[in-house]
């Protein structure tokens, strides 16, 4: 009588495992980012799923799919999903009102009604052989097919390459040169990981396909994800020209300008800065302020270092909260939470740090000091 072998962990495994663990710490750093968390939602979710999708793979690969049987057969509405969450993600760079329809996360809410239906009348589906003649399992099977994961997948590669080039622009500015750049990335990441799921369900089918091969696909699949999200949590940076710079922002031959011409430039972008007054955007970046002055990025930033010696968001927070300040005082009727995002912040917690900070005391305290001081 044959021993049964128990469930274990070789030294890939435990790497893959170690992995996963990294896809989760990844979705909970890119979801208490709190300046873009909203937009990051979709990615934070591509990674969770992903990451739940690996931790399944590695319970497979290590015989545990027996013993715990519960843990499978929800994947597939993770890979629905993937398609339709990198299209809203990439969509809020071209157009931040955009709002992917209900309709492209159908197939993967109908997946999972699916999934947990059939979860439920097989006990955790330990009793799948005795309900595999059921209408409700027959349309389980289809929709869980790994080759309508594959469509989708590719559906949306479709669908993000024409999005991205319907909105190319002649000729482009340098905002919108990076965001193509970076755009085009993330496609890319994207491409990679669907073609390498989808070599999986070819190649197995080959009888030189083992467990290395296996290895090695999800091996490229987790490193597109999840530089993906590593891409996604250094965003700002990207766009702001502290990141890969060569790789996305367009920088002058010129790297040294007299220092009458750096005061020339500098008086011109205060003018810009007070005039203009670009700080109001919530979503301003530094490639958008510099075709608005007409710099390079790699110039407005130096240029920013040196003479206001801080960095571009702290040189454009500056003026977003004397506005903040003005308006405490001038506007006493309008709440707290109106005004920090008239002056260009995104969420309540920055600004009151920010705040507090420059003024050394809250924005209800300042509110509250110069009221008291007008009764009187």
């Amino acid at each position: 009588m044959l021993t049964e072998m128990s469930p274990s962990f070789d030294t890939w495994t435990s790497i893959f495992l170690l992995v996963s663990s990294f896809g989760f710490f990844l979705s909970i750093i890119l979801s208490v980012n709190k300046r873009n968390r909203s937009n990051n939602l979709p990615i934070v979710f591509l990674i969770l799923g992903f990451s739940f999708v690996l931790l399944q793979y590695v319970f497979f690969w290590t015989g545990h799919k027996e013993k715990y049987p519960f843990i499978y057969f929800f994947d597939s509405t993770w890979y629905l999903l993937f398609g339709p969450l990198l299209y809203s993600y990439i969509t809020k760079f071209y157009n931040s009102e955009f709002k992917v329809r209900w309709y492209h996360y159908a197939p993967a809410i109908i997946c999972l009604i699916l999934s947990v239906i059939c979860f439920y009348i097989t006990n955790g589906f330990q009793n799948v052989k005795d309900h595999r003649n059921d209408l409700v399992f027959y349309f389980f099977w289809s929709i869980t097919s790994p080759w309508l994961s594959a469509l989708s997948l590719l559906i949306y590669l479709i669908i993000i390459k024409d999005f991205i080039s319907f909105y190319r622009h002649h000729p482009e500015s340098q905002y919108e040169t990076t965001r193509k750049k970076w755009t085009s990335l993330l496609f890319k990441l994207f491409f990679v990981f669907t073609i390498s799921f989808i070599s999986y369900y070819i190649l197995v089918k080959f009888p030189f396909f083992n467990s290395t091969w296996d290895y090695a696909i999800s091996f490229s699949m987790s490193l597109s994800i999840y530089t993906i999200g590593y891409m996604v949590y250094k965003e700002p940076s990207i766009f702001n020209g502290e990141l890969l710079s060569h790789l996305f922002i367009k920088s002058s031959n010129q790297s040294e300008f007299t220092e009458s011409t750096k005061e020339e430039f500098y008086s011109r972008l205060l003018i810009c800065i007070e005039n203009e007054k670009p700080y109001l955007d919530n979503n301003l970046r530094l490639v958008q302020l510099a075709d608005k002055v007409g710099f390079s990025s790699h110039i407005l930033s130096k240029l920013i270092n040196e003479k206001a010696k801080k960095n571009f968001n702290q040189f454009i927070n500056d003026y977003r909260l004397e506005e903040a300040k003005k308006l405490l005082i001038e506007d006493t009727t309008t709440s707290i939470k109106t005004i920090y995002f008239d002056v260009g912040f995104n969420n309540k917690a920055t600004f009151n740090a920010a705040f507090k900070n420059k003024f050394k005391c809250t924005p209800s305290e300042y509110k509250r000091k110069h009221l008291v001081v007008q009764d009187k």
